[in-house]
Formats: C-alpha cells, sequence, structure tokens
C-alpha cells in the first residue's frame, strides 16, 4: 500500500513546482515591461528637453561646444563686465563712445592668404550697430541703481555687442621646432619686476605653448624653448622669486647674478655682463647648464629684455631653410630704421638690433673673444651698462677675427636706401620691440593666439564696409572708395637691395636675406577723405582662454573729413571667441 499513497503525493509536488515557475516567468515579464515602458518614457522626455535646450543654443545664454550646450553669461551680465572692463582701461574717463563687437573665428574656406596679402570679409564690421555713448562715471556711493534721471545716464551696462564671423588660416604644420632655440636675456630685478613682472608675461608669449590648439584648461607649458636670465643687480631671495616666477608662467628657464667684480670695473661695462651670458650659454651647449639638460640645441639667441617675437616656430623655419646645420652662422634680425647706420664709407651697416641669433659654432667663436672677456672694454671702446651690447660685440669679432653678419629683415623691417629713404616691408613681422611704436602692446595684443593661432596675430582683414582690422594692432575706418594695391618692395638675397627708387647698398661686411613675407604685397588705397584708427591699448585672456578681450581706443579730436570731428574718446571692443 506504501507505494500506492507515495504517486499522488509526487504528482502533487510537480504541479506546485511549475505552477511556481510560471509565477514566477510572469513576474520577470511584468518587470521588463514596466521597465520599457519607463525607459520610453524617459527617452521621450529626454528628447523634448534636448529640443529645449536646442532652442536655448540659440540665445546668448548657451553655446554649443565640444562638451556639448553649455550656459554662458546672459545679455546683463556680459553687459555688465564690459563696462567694468572699458572703465578699467587707463586714460578713459567721463563720457565715451564705445563700440562692442563678438568675433567668431571660422576655418577659412578658401586656403592661406599668403604673407602680406589681406583677408576680406563678406560682410560689414559695423552691420547696423553703431556707437553708444557712456559714462564710465561710477555711481556716487549711496545712489540706487534705478530708472530715473542720472543714474540713467551713468550706465550699468553696455549695450549687448554685435557678432561678426572672420576666416583664419590654418596653423601650418611645417613650422620649425622652437625647442632648438636657447635665448639668452640680461636684464635687473628691478625691471623684471616691474608691472607685477610683466617682462616675464611677455616673455611667455615667445617661450610657452601659446596657440590656439593647446586645450584652453590646460596649464601653459614650455613649447621647448629655453631662456638664461643674467640679472645684474640681485638678491638671493630676488633670485629665488624670479624664477618661481619663470615657473609659474610655463618658461624652461633659469636665473643667475653677474659676478661682481672689484674695483673700479665692477660692472661699467656691457660686455662684461654680455660675457659672462655668453658663458653660460656656452656651458648649456656643452650640457653644462640648467635648462633643457640633454637637448641639443642648434640656433642660441641673445635679445634685449624688449624684444618680442610673435611667431618663433616662423622664425625658426626661416633660418632652418636658410644656413645650413654646420655652417658658423651669426645672424642679426633688425627692424628699426635706428638699427641702421653710416659706416666709414657711407655704405648702411647694422649690428643687429638687440637680436643676434648664432650657431653653436660661431657662439663657440664669439666665447673665444678676447675683447668680449668679462670686464672687457669691447675694442678698447668703454661700454655703459645700458649702450648698445651689439655694437661691442660686432666690433670684437670685427677686431680678433672675421665673421661676415648675416641679416634676416622680416616683414615690417626697415630697409634703408640713398639719401635717407628707407621704407617698410609688407608682411608679418620676425621680431618686435614693445619699447618702441608702433608695438608697444605688441605682447598683449598676441594673446589673440589663443584662440585663433600665432597666424592670426597681425593678420589683416578689410570688411565690405570698408573697415579694417590689423589683428592686435589697430582697427581703421576707410572712407567707401577704396581700392586693394599691389606694392612690390624687393630684396636681393645676398648684399644690397633694390625698389623702384633706385635704392641703396649695405655694406660688405654684411649679407642681407629676404623672407617670405619681403617682396610683393597687399595695401589699401583710397581717395578723398581721411581715415580714423582705434589702436590697441589692452587685451586679456577669459572665460579659461575660450575668450581674449580687446580694447582699440581712437582719442578724441580725430576724425575723417566726411564727418563730425569726435568730442569725445571712442573705445572699440573685440571679444573673440571660438
Amino acid at each position: 500500500m506504501a507505494p500506492h499513497h507515495r504517486l499522488p503525493r509526487m504528482a502533487v509536488s510537480y504541479g506546485r513546482t511549475r505552477i511556481l515557475r510560471l509565477t514566477v516567468l510572469a513576474c520577470i515579464a511584468c518587470t521588463t515591461l514596466v521597465m520599457i515602458m519607463q525607459i520610453g518614457r524617459a527617452w521621450s522626455r529626454g528628447r523634448d528637453g534636448h529640443r529645449h535646450h536646442l532652442l536655448q543654443g540659440a540665445s546668448p545664454g548657451w553655446k554649443t561646444t565640444e562638451e556639448g550646450l553649455v550656459p554662458v553669461k546672459s545679455r546683463e551680465e556680459l553687459g555688465r563686465e564690459m563696462l567694468e572692463y572699458v572703465r578699467g582701461l587707463p586714460g578713459l574717463q567721463g563720457e565715451v563712445a564705445v563700440l562692442s563687437k563678438r568675433v567668431r573665428v571660422v576655418e577659412s574656406k578658401e586656403g592661406a592668404v599668403g604673407e602680406g596679402k589681406i583677408r576680406r570679409v563678406g560682410r560689414g564690421f559695423l552691420e547696423g550697430h553703431g556707437f553708444a555713448r557712456v559714462d564710465l562715471t561710477p555711481p556716487a556711493a549711496g545712489e540706487g541703481r534705478n530708472d530715473n534721471g542720472e543714474t540713467l545716464k551713468q550706465e550699468t551696462r553696455l549695450p549687448v555687442p554685435g557678432v561678426v564671423e572672420v576666416p583664419v588660416d590654418v596653423p601650418r604644420d611645417d613650422m620649425g621646432d622652437p625647442g632648438e632655440v636657447l635665448f639668452g636675456i640680461a636684464s635687473d630685478y628691478e625691471r623684471v619686476s616691474r608691472d607685477d613682472f610683466g617682462l616675464v608675461r611677455d616673455w611667455a608669449g615667445f617661450l610657452t605653448n601659446h596657440s590656439a590648439e593647446r586645450e584652453r584648461k590646460e596649464k601653459r607649458r614650455s613649447n621647448g624653448a629655453g631662456l638664461l636670465l643674467v640679472l645684474s643687480k640681485a638678491t638671493e631671495s630676488e633670485v629665488v622669486e624670479v624664477k618661481a616666477r619663470l615657473w609659474q608662467a610655463g618658461i624652461d628657464g633659469t636665473v643667475f647674478v653677474v659676478e661682481q667684480r672689484e674695483g673700479k670695473d665692477s660692472d661699467r661695462y656691457k660686455g662684461g655682463v654680455y660675457a659672462q651670458l655668453f658663458q653660460r650659454l656656452l656651458m648649456s651647449r656643452f650640457g653644462k647648464g640648467e635648462v633643457g639638460a640633454g637637448k641639443t640645441r642648434r640656433w642660441f639667441a641673445v635679445v634685449d629684455e624688449k624684444v618680442f617675437i610673435p611667431n618663433l616656430r616662423k622664425l625658426v623655419w626661416e633660418m632652418d631653410t636658410r644656413f645650413e646645420d654646420e655652417g658658423e652662422w651669426f645672424v642679426g634680425l633688425p627692424t628699426e630704421k635706428e638699427d641702421w647706420a653710416d659706416d666709414e664709407n657711407g655704405k648702411q651697416i647694422t649690428y643687429g638690433g638687440g637680436a643676434v641669433v648664432m650657431s653653436p659654432s660661431a657662439l663657440d667663436t664669439v666665447g673665444q673673444l678676447m675683447c668680449f672677456q668679462a670686464g672687457g672694454k669691447g675694442g678698447n671702446d668703454e661700454v655703459k651698462a645700458d649702450s648698445n651690447w651689439g655694437e661691442t660685440l660686432y666690433k670684437c669679432l670685427e677686431q680678433e677675427r672675421y665673421l661676415k653678419m648675416q641679416v634676416l629683415v622680416g616683414g615690417g623691417g626697415y630697409l634703408p636706401g640713398e639719401g635717407n629713404q628707407g621704407q617698410k616691408v609688407s608682411g608679418r613681422p620676425l621680431v618686435l620691440r614693445t619699447d618702441k611704436d608702433p608695438f608697444k602692446f605688441s605682447a598683449k595684443g598676441h594673446l589673440v593666439s589663443n584662440v585663433c593661432g600665432e597666424e592670426c596675430y597681425l593678420q589683416r582683414f578689410l570688411f565690405a564696409d570698408s573697415w579694417a582690422l590689423i589683428n592686435g594692432h589697430s582697427i581703421t575706418a576707410y572712407p567707401r572708395r577704396i581700392e586693394v594695391q599691389m606694392s612690390s618692395q624687393k630684396m636681393t638675397q645676398q648684399k644690397g637691395f633694390q625698389n623702384k627708387s633706385g635704392g641703396g647698398e649695405v655694406a660688405d661686411k654684411i649679407a642681407v636675406h629676404s623672407t617670405s613675407s619681403v617682396g610683393e604685397g597687399q595695401k589699401i588705397a583710397w581717395r578723398g577723405g581721411k581715415t580714423k584708427t582705434w589702436r590697441l591699448v589692452s587685451a586679456e585672456v577669459r572665460d579659461d582662454g575660450k575668450e581674449v578681450w580687446q580694447a582699440y581706443v581712437n582719442e578724441k579730436g580725430i576724425g575723417s573729413k566726411e564727418e563730425e570731428k569726435s568730442d569725445v574718446d571712442s573705445v572699440i571692443v573685440l571679444v573673440w571667441e571660438f
């Protein structure tokens, strides 16, 4: 009987198991269905939200970036920020006429325009946006920011800026390597620390990865070029401070103090200061320096503290393509008329204009000059601490060992001629000086390279309404009747130069080389009327490097013939962005 009673219990057990299994499967199916419905609802809401964000993206409150749509400042916030920026500009007060523009950089579809050429922009610069007069006087303490009476005149924000798009050249990949160059600069602590170490910020413009290709939030780093800074007067704590500033700016550099001599010849001679600098450069050449240990340098450059190089990659490329590796090259980079003088034969000569570049073998030669040793008088000529060290060096080379100076003249460089009739060549310069007009603010102007690359700095743009921009330098309003003409200024590849007026001849002691920016260029010509120009006075990087603000100022009393001369100062603020 026992087996008979065991069978029904097994059947019942089997049936209960099947029911449990079916129940579990049903629960899983229901849960899956609910999850699918929830995902569908979320996707629907996300699609609507994305559409909503796209609509917002078209408004001033949003911007499209590689990270997607991100919020930006409102119109009111931007207007207030711009007003504070204009209020902080030097020399402006009271009522001022202000025009603000947002400049959006777009990649050119036509390719590079080339050196010395003008980039045409199909739209007008103004495009319906005129100047607005604002009172820069801050509201008096205790006054409310309401809409009545006088506080309306004392604006709380600037009008919303208009937008203009400009095509820029794509950065070239075939340029030189900045890491080939080691720079030597002589100064003192007082000058270096002036204006909150303004010189260090200037040097960072050509010694760091100061370009639009780097990540904006990335800390600025060395571009490979090195710096040896010699200070004629500094304490140990001051040297430490300067080193820290160089490091903070991303410069691969070191600092040392001139060894002081006893007696009347302590540091009276510039040759002594620079001789020690050259000796340090020689130590670095043979791997004994503190900068870029183990790095092979092809060029050693000694420049004045106020020399600025707008595109070091281009300068290195120009040097590499003209001078062979194993040669003994001593190259001067003059830019101004004052860099040239008559020699004993009445021919033009230069000592480099405060910027000299040497090959390793030429540096070896300079290091062996007895007349240029520390404390030496440089060719028996007494040289004060603020005199032209380049002339001292040149005379020493001429006295002890003949080494012909190669002169490399780039865009904006001065070419001497007969009867003191020299001229500037077209194109963007290789070297600038920040202590002379018209490039006193060249380091500030160069900041725009954060947004559009080094090729964009000093690029010329001509707009459809006859307004022209030299990026980082000036903005000019021309009369309507203008035309772009070709200007030919050519120079021979060796000594001498030629132009339409006949030209003059440089001394046999030097050999002149032209860069790609010398030759045929373009200029703007007009008939009737006068121009009105706003010149750069300030620039700064904002928004983690994604924007560069520029301020161009025209002083009151300057105006074209066809308009009433302005009775107020006027400012144009450009906000460069991606």
